[in-house]
This record gives structure tokens, C-alpha cells and sequence, in this order.
């Protein structure tokens, strides 16, 4: 049990950390011209961070309920996965679908959303 509790931790800080990654991304590769490329690769991940920070994070203020924080985390994650296909990042799309799913399934069967 302290095996999948270590792994949940550790999937859940890279995919955290890939969310971000793929915001700026998204941004960046939009086709769209360089001004709104820039804006866009700043507040996407502004939203991602307000929006884990409101519900998500240990000390949110309204910190969402197990059941909600895996589909508010699972909601991210299948934008990001979204936006990363519609951008053409397709290979990216998939390994972070794949990683998500994992850290949401492992951390759902184990009790640490």
C-alpha cells in the first residue's frame, strides 16, 4: 500500500506539472497570430492554477469532495489531452492521457484523489 501511495504522489506531481506544460504549449502552437499566441500561452495556465487552487489544492478554501476533485482533475486533463490534439501535439495528447488516466484510476482505487 505505501508503494501505490508513493506512486499515486509521484504520478500525480508529474501530471500536475505536464497540465502546465500543456497549457503553455496550447497556447504557444494556437493558429493564431504571435499576440494572441503569447496571451493565450500565459492565461491558460493562469486558469489551470486558479482553478486547482479554488478546488483542487489540500488548502483550498472550497476544497471540492473526493468524488468532485477526480472529475474536476479528470475534466482538466481531457481539455489539456483536447487541446493537445487540436494543436496537432498528437503524440503528447496520448502520453498524457495515458499517465492521467493511470494517476486517476490508482489514486481513485486507493483513496488519495
Amino acid at each position: 500500500m505505501r508503494f501505490a501511495i508513493l506512486l499515486n504522489a509521484v504520478l500525480a506531481l508529474a501530471c500536475e506539472a505536464a497540465l502546465l506544460v500543456a497549457a503553455v504549449g496550447i497556447g504557444l502552437a494556437l493558429p493564431a497570430p504571435l499576440p494572441v499566441r503569447v496571451v493565450a500561452a500565459v492565461l491558460l495556465p493562469v486558469v489551470v492554477v486558479v482553478v486547482w487552487g479554488a478546488f483542487l489544492a489540500p488548502r483550498a478554501a472550497r476544497r471540492l469532495d473526493p468524488r468532485g476533485r477526480l472529475l474536476t482533475e479528470a475534466v482538466l486533463f481531457a481539455v489539456a489531452v483536447a487541446g493537445l490534439a487540436f494543436v496537432g501535439a498528437t503524440a503528447a495528447a496520448v502520453l498524457l492521457a495515458v499517465v492521467a488516466g493511470a494517476r486517476l484510476i490508482l489514486g481513485g482505487v486507493i483513496g488519495r484523489v
